[in-house]
């Protein structure tokens, strides 16, 4: 049996029935009996690149859903609350009244038609409980996976009508996809391009322009394929919906929230197609993984191979995880003392990780990180999921790889973190430089500021130009362009591939040397300036900020 009726704050359309962008936090759609698994994941995004800032416990857009639809919402929730407590009881015949409430309410509810075959399922009535699932089927349900393991439903399991009701899955998926995309367009109108990917189970949604679109395909198609071939047995069975909308777009508009996954909606949203997408969209892969294993993965699992994956090449059908930020930020906390105990995070649940996230992100990206370089990633994630009955947290799995127990890995580990070179965060004076300042949007880096006479002025670059590519590679995150630029010399010629408006063009860009003035370094004194005492009060400083800079990026000089 499943809660699931969510709290819809953009509902796509009626046709849709349960298929819908929700922008609210939702409860998932958990079974109700006592031994099931939870449904849930959180609905995190990466921290903007380079910027040093805390992740959010949830990153929904503002809702717009009018008070009568939000008191039903909140009406069929209560009653779900207390169906759950009677399930867990067994007493399914006081759940039959409860869900027929529900369904008065809104006939259209997947989750309510499921509950009800399950229901009729456990009180013996086998021809009501297959009717029901087609009912629920009809309504929008399509989480057959879920549906062939629910203990619920046993009692028809070798039904022949059943059985034809399972071997509608594939028809099931497609409809719902197009159903999804039609109403995707009906939501947002001409201004966005929708397409469905029915190999690879995908829904597309931008108003960007079709280069980004094409693009979007792309880089998500190579990293669904990579991560299938190395790390993952299980691909989508229902289709992931991907929504990427412009900057000014004010539908998905919150300040500081780049971009989310809703694992109950199979929805993705993100404003930005660099790092924020492919961190995203390892969420959905990984989600779709644990659907087809029957487990659920702590926070720090799956916010580990998210971060792992957000800076990542395919090079030759695999994923090569790159260097970031977050490495900068850990070996300050690494050299501080004022990393996470391996044992204590590995049981984190949402809210203490998120609670210590500035802390948490970068922890658990370089523990993915050094399982990777250590060649153990796939060994470990297989030996993790293999033993999950018996270690949930994934400590023991590592422990077994390594052939170490765990605070010997984890002394292993930091030394290893001491030794790795971090990347740079901001060019030196009289470096090589392009001579923008620049902040990230959706498809590129918009040019906040020209440098005059500097090589992408004498190249005619223009502030509000977009910067889409540097010699053939992809610019999205200031702190890749600060990464590819910081590889060059003074002299050296760079082809920029940049978006103007809606045409896009490519220049090349003599690059000059790094001002001061322009690296933020300020003059040195002619005289030493008179020492000030400090007050005896004054609290000592840490190598490590006590609290992060705002979320907004700032410009980023390049």
């Amino acid at each position: 049996m499943r809660n699931g009726f969510a709290l819809c704050v953009m509902a796509l359309a009626a046709s849709v029935a349960s298929c819908a962008l929700s922008d609210a936090p939702v409860e998932a759609n958990t079974p109700a009996t006592a031994r099931a698994l939870s449904a849930r994941s959180p609905t995190t995004r990466p921290a903007e690149a380079p910027a040093e800032s805390p992740e959010p416990t949830s990153a929904h857009a503002p809702g717009h859903e009018p008070a009568e639809t939000l008191g039903k919402a909140r009406q069929v929730a209560e009653i779900n609350r207390q169906l759950i407590g009677l399930a867990k009881a067994g007493k399914f015949a006081e759940c039959k009244p409860l869900i027929e409430k529900i369904l008065a309410i809104d006939p259209h509810n997947s989750v309510a038609w499921y509950n009800m075959a399950c229901v009729h399922s456990r009180l013996g009535a086998p021809a009501k409980a297959v009717g029901a699932l087609n009912k629920a089927l009809a309504a929008g349900y399509s989480d057959f996976r879920y549906m062939q393991r629910d203990p619920d439903l046993d009692a028809i399991r070798k039904r022949p009508d059943y059985k034809r009701l399972l071997a509608r899955n594939d028809q099931v998926q497609r409809d719902r996809a197009e159903k999804m995309r039609k109403a995707l367009q009906d939501r947002f109108g001409a201004d966005y391009i929708c397409q469905v990917d029915h190999t690879r189970k995908l829904v597309f949604a931008t108003n960007v322009d079709r280069t980004t679109l094409e693009e979007v395909k792309t880089v998500l198609t190579a990293h669904a394929e990579a991560l299938w071939k190395d790390l993952f047995d299980h691909r989508f069975e229902q289709y992931v919906t991907v929504v990427v909308p412009s900057a000014d777009d004010p539908s998905f508009r919150r300040a500081g929230v780049g971009g989310y996954y809703a694992h109950v909606q199979r929805m993705l949203v993100a404003r930005q197609v660099g790092m924020v997408l492919t961190h995203e969209f390892t969420h959905a892969l990984h989600d779709a993984d644990q659907d087809g294993l029957g487990q659920r993965h702590p926070i720090w699992i799956m916010e580990g191979l998210a971060t792992l994956y957000e800076s990542s090449k395919i090079v030759a059908g695999r994923a090569v995880p790159q260097p970031n930020h977050r490495l900068n930020m850990l070996q300050r906390y690494v050299a501080a003392g004022r990393t996470i105990a391996f044992k204590t995070l590995l049981n984190y649940d949402q809210a203490k990780f998120m609670k210590h996230a500035q802390t948490a992100y970068p922890q658990v990206r370089y523990i993915m990180m050094y399982l990777h370089a250590k060649g153990r990633l796939k060994k470990w994630y297989d030996a993790y999921t293999a033993g999950y009955g018996a270690d949930p947290t994934g400590g023991q799995a590592i422990a077994q790889v390594f052939g170490k127990d765990l605070g010997q890995v984890e002394a292993d580990w930091k030394r290893w973190v001491k030794a790795q070179t971090a990347p740079p965060l901001r060019l030196p004076v009289r470096h090589a430089y392009l001579g923008v300042s620049v902040r990230g949007q959706t498809d590129g880096l918009r040019i906040a500021r020209i440098v005059k006479n500097s090589g992408a002025h004498k190249a005619g670059l223009k502030p509000t130009d977009v910067i889409v590519g540097i010699d053939g590679e992809r610019m999205v995150d200031s702190g890749a362009l600060i990464r590819l630029v910081n590889t060059k010399k003074v002299g050296e010629k760079v082809e920029v591939r940049f978006r103007r408006g809606g045409e896009y063009k490519t220049v090349t860009v003599t690059l000059g040397a790094m001002p001061a003035h322009v690296a933020g370094v300020r003059p040195t004194p002619r005289t030493r300036p008179k020492r000030r005492s400090v007050p005896a009060t004054r609290p000592a400083t840490s190598t490590v900020p006590a609290t992060a800079p705002a979320t907004r990026p700032a410009k980023k000089a390049a």
